[in-house]
């Protein structure tokens, strides 16, 4: 008798993409005790063998051109998906329809409507459905969110997010910045774990979008501003600048009680009489890798779950559509 998800303690891994970020992920999968890659396939027969010479573990797997052909192999229990974002949804729909645990790298999708189809798919195969969003198993966003959740913190009444990298410059002649594999610009390329950690950490969903960009010469969008209405009538923005002089991000979220603010790395906390708490360094957290693995082995509950994937394209796709009609705002609702 097959065992239950719960009750695996061994889950074998295929591979669909192993281009060079793959192998910094598969680094991370390789120290989950219980996971070992069976399989791996990539368009690029240069791709696999440098995947194999980085990780000598995973010399044994198969190999294979086409993704559809690991799918039917049966040492393969789940998948990672580590392709062009517009190459997601096809490959997540493929791998639960063959009965794989799924778990995909951002942006999960690139429509709304394909993220409602990858969430029915999962639910229909009753297998693990993972986005791989490593800033929720981080320790300095669990402790925001845990005081958000507790009430601690009150109600959120403002957001506000500041993303800077030099995105053009190092994405320039890369599949990136191809409308036709990326599905858009720096805003769901590395602005979508900013603006999924924003909603994940405070709870809240965007209500309407008003929009501004610039494709800085480039076919896709480079900067991007936003004004958000939340759906608990809070109030707040988001800039995504992928044409900077350098990297930096900072997150504010301001509650009636407490007000949360990262900086480099380091959270403060402050409350209404002024008292500071700085959090440097907060242990406990994991790698994404690892909690798919346990979702599989021990049944528990994805805490980086599809849904927050379409969330974060919803808040895109509105930002995007007002941006097409010069910034005029746009009901998340109206898109599904």
């Amino acid at each position: 008798m097959a065992k239950l998800p719960s009750e695996m303690d061994q889950v074998r891994v295929g591979l669909i993409g192993v281009g060079g970020f793959a192998r910094y992920r598969v680094g991370n999968l390789l120290k989950v005790k219980g996971a070992t890659v069976t399989a791996m396939a990539d368009t690029s027969a240069d791709n696999i063998a440098q995947m194999k010479s980085t990780h000598p573990a995973t010399a044994g797997a198969n190999e294979f051109t086409d993704y559809k052909d690991l799918l039917k192999q049966s040492d393969v229990d789940a998948v990672m998906i580590m392709t062009p974002h517009t190459q997601h949804v096809s490959q997540i729909l493929d791998s639960l329809n063959a009965g794989k645990h799924t778990c995909v790298e951002k942006p999960m999708v690139t429509t709304v409507d394909d993220a409602h189809k990858v969430i029915a798919a999962r639910n229909k195969a009753g297998k693990v459905g993972m986005v791989s969003y490593q800033r929720h198993f981080e320790g300095i966003y669990k402790k925001i969110k845990s005081m958000i959740e507790s009430g601690e913190a009150g109600e959120i009444q403002f957001i506000a997010g500041l993303n800077c990298q030099e995105w053009k410059v190092g994405t320039k002649g890369t599949w990136r910045q191809d409308p036709g594999l990326s599905g858009g610009g720096q805003l769901n390329d590395t602005g979508s774990h900013f603006v999924d950690i924003i909603l994940y950490t405070s709870g809240l969903k965007a209500e309407t979008v008003s929009a501004i960009g610039d494709n800085r010469g480039t076919q896709v969008d480079i900067d991007s501003a936003l004004a958000i209405r939340f759906s608990n009538g809070a109030v707040g923005t988001i800039s995504i600048i992928g044409d900077a002089t350098n990297w930096h991000e900072d997150m504010t979220i301001m509650g009636t009680k407490l007000g949360f603010f990262v900086r480099d790395g380091k959270l403060t906390v402050r409350n209404l009489s002024r008292d500071k708490v700085v959090y440097e360094e907060i242990a406990g957290g994991q790698t994404p890798d690892q909690h798919f693995i346990d979702c599989i082995t021990k049944g528990i509950e994805c805490e980086s779950p599809f849904e927050c994937g379409l969330e974060v394209i919803r808040l895109t796709e509105a930002a995007w559509k007002s941006m097409e009609q010069g910034g005029a705002p746009v009901k998340v609702s109206s898109l599904g």
